[in-house]
């Protein structure tokens, strides 16, 4: 397939990598979900990695339309994570974990993902002067 402009759909662009679950009304029973695998002009390639129906996963899915993506057919399950991302993330989750105490509160958390905002923020503004 062809590398273009990504499509919407209702949650943002359709990319490779993406897991959607199958919305249609026979495959909601069935938890049919199908990942991204390559993205075109018109359709998205998918494989099917999971399904109850036995047999059924690790098969390749017909093409799919992506202004199928844009309607209730699909509901995005887990999204594309960049590297970046990704260790901005781990840095919030260690903040999180450092919190000590037998049922640290809300705000105690809250105040750890302030202080990495923070230290984010500064390290962005320090690297754009």
């Amino acid at each position: 397939m062809s590398i273009t402009a990504p499509v919407l759909s209702a949650v943002g662009p359709v990319r490779a990598g993406q897991l959607w679950q199958d919305m249609a009304p026979d495959m909601v029973d069935r938890e049919r979900m199908l990942r991204v695998v390559a993205v075109g002009a018109t359709h998205a390639d998918c494989v099917v990695e999971r399904d109850n129906r036995p047999g059924a996963a690790g098969r390749k899915a017909r093409p799919l339309a992506l202004r199928r993506f844009a309607t209730s057919a699909f509901t995005l399950i887990e999204d594309v994570v960049d590297d970046a991302d990704q260790l901005v993330y781990a840095r919030f989750l260690a903040a999180m974990t450092d919190v000590q105490g037998g049922s640290p509160s809300p705000v105690e958390y809250a105040t750890a993902a302030l202080r990495v905002h923070k230290e984010l923020t500064a390290e962005a503004a320090k690297g754009q002067g």
